[in-house]
């Protein structure tokens, strides 16, 4: 029998820290191998995980091309002789590729392990695009909110409320966790209103005072306890910040989490620099705990996210639709911060 020459693909790549993003293209040969799936992609997402792995100097150990994209929405095409049992051609899916190193899923066709990645088979319920949009974002705010014990009576202060994981943090926090109060730091109008319509009890505009004055505001809503029990940072860690870590959650029992590290990074917000490797040491020892939280593909964190949609208590916000030729609106867009929800990219024929 003939052997088929393959699946022709493009993919969205870049080669050094710092570099231009541009286009791959390649073909992946048939058979595929037994045990992986192909998927055609429908849609992607663009983050400031994105950004951050853009920027990671680390990367320069790794020669070759790296891809962008962590989320997708998609359909299986072809399916590897050891999942023929599990997996069908045709069907409609979507999950976490994550893979800093390697590819993206900002790309025609996904390569993947079923059994290693994170995908599961989209419900009818949820549109492509909502589906792109959940995985990475739900997955990192339940993850931060996981690192303590919440209960009824506590606290929860979100840095970056209308991120999408600053969205997903809010409504997990109130719905699924149903602590006491939660405070969110946003601009004002649309912001507040979405972050408000979330769950959020109160809104800080942290457009209205000063970086040195911001603590202090977030600290007049946190109610009697007069701290939060848990801070979620979702747009970087800063010297000021850390100045007042021991006032915004308590040394004992407090904890900070970041979902993309230092802010004042040379290079800008990341996840990888020395500095939050120090802050991590030193929260260990003396506390507040600070913690960088990492992506990881948890298909049981994926299913709650499904049934929480299910429930009507996840609503999941897409900031934008964008053409994938025209990526570079999404990674300017990530960059000024101006995203409310997540920036999908849709996955056009090439």
């Amino acid at each position: 029998m003939p052997r088929s020459p393959g699946v022709a693909t493009r993919s969205l790549t870049f080669t050094y820290p710092g570099s231009h993003p541009h286009w791959t293209y390649e073909t992946i040969p048939l058979p595929i191998p037994k045990n992986l799936i192909l998927i055609q992609v429908t849609a992607s997402t663009l983050s400031s995980c994105d950004i951050a792995i853009l920027n990671t100097q680390m990367l320069w150990a790794k020669p070759g091309e790296k891809g962008l994209g962590r989320d997708f929405a998609g359909v299986v095409t072809y399916v590897g002789s050891n999942n023929e049992m599990k997996w069908r051609v045709g069907e409609e899916v979507c999950g976490i590729y994550y893979h800093p190193y390697g590819a993206g899923t900002l790309a025609s066709h996904l390569l993947l392990d079923p059994n290693r990645d994170g995908v599961f088979r989209k419900p009818e319920i949820l549109p492509t695009f909502e589906a792109a949009a959940f995985p990475l974002s739900f997955s990192l705010a339940y993850q931060c909110l996981k690192n303590v014990k919440l209960t009824p009576s506590s606290t929860v202060c979100v840095f970056g409320g209308t991120t999408s994981i600053g969205l997903f943090a809010i409504q997990l926090a109130k719905k699924h966790f149903k602590v006491k109060r939660v405070v969110a730091t946003c601009s004002a109008g649309e912001s507040d209103a979405l972050a408000r319509y979330m769950g959020a009890d109160d809104v800080v505009d942290y457009t209205r005072v000063e970086e040195r004055d911001l603590i202090d505001a977030v600290l007049a809503t946190a109610g009697e306890t007069m701290h939060f029990d848990i801070v979620v940072d979702t747009v970087g860690t800063t010297p000021i910040i850390m100045e007042r870590l021991k006032d915004l959650t308590p040394p004992k029992t407090g904890w900070y989490v970041t979902t993309v590290g230092d802010k004042d990074h040379p290079e800008g917000a990341s996840f990888l620099s020395s500095s939050s490797f120090g802050k991590t040491l030193v929260g260990a020892i003396r506390g507040p705990r600070y913690k960088v939280e990492g992506v990881v593909s948890n298909l049981d964190t994926l299913k709650l996210g499904m049934e929480l949609y299910e429930q009507g208590l996840l609503k999941i916000v897409v900031d934008s639709v964008i053409s994938w030729d025209k990526y570079q609106e999404a990674l300017d867009k990530l960059q000024t911060g101006g995203a409310h929800g997540k920036i999908v990219i849709k996955i056009d024929e090439f």
